[in-house]
């Protein structure tokens, strides 16, 4: 996988899973969105009512977030959100980064990410819709080997993920291991901010 590239004096990141009692940290990474990159993560303009309940939907039973988590708070998601039933064989892959962020390959390794996680759970197809005008979001899925196509003014990737390995699983096992003791570290770093 590709490193975050991290300048100098800038504070480095964790990318892991979210954890459901984190939802609010969600809706507050999409509400700092500005608004052509909210458009671009949604496909059109949404409000602020409409992301408190989009976020809080985001550890229902078959949805799975990443986040890139920098001083404690949220600063990119990746979204792995099944479509229709859960458990199914399809699922949707849903990006953003805050543009302070943007360009460092958080989204790369986020991807990488929701790949490995969807090979672990079976998924057999993951669909990316995204804006024309998003060409990082294409070239992130492309390096995955997404095949793009424009459908009602729209890219759609389609991702057909490997089977799952002995590597996978224990790569995001060993992963999982570390989100609490992570989540616990990202909650005294808020804490000590608010004081």
């Amino acid at each position: 996988m590709d490193d975050i590239t991290i300048t100098p004096g800038e504070a480095a990141g964790t990318i892991r899973r979210v954890l459901r009692s984190e939802t609010h940290l969600i809706e507050s990474h999409l509400l700092r969105l500005e608004g052509d990159a909210r458009r671009r993560r949604f496909g059109h303009d949404v409000s602020d009512h409409f992301i408190h309940t989009y976020a809080l939907h985001g550890a229902d039973l078959g949805n799975l977030t990443f986040g890139y988590f920098c001083d404690g708070e949220i600063r990119a998601i990746a979204e792995l959100r099944q479509s229709g039933r859960a458990f199914g064989h399809t699922a949707e892959v849903a990006f953003s980064v805050e543009r302070p962020y943007s360009g460092k390959g958080i989204g790369t390794q986020l991807m990488g990410r929701i790949i490995r996680a969807a090979r672990n759970r079976g998924l057999q197809h993951l669909l990316l819709v995204c804006l024309r005008d998003n060409v990082k979001m294409q070239a992130i899925a492309r390096h995955y080997g997404a095949d793009l196509k424009i459908e009602d003014g729209s890219i759609v990737a389609a991702i057909i993920p490997k089977h799952a390995d002995y590597e996978s699983y224990a790569s995001e096992f060993l992963d999982d291991r570390m989100v609490f003791m992570q989540a616990a570290f990202d909650w005294q770093t808020r804490l000590a901010r608010m004081n």
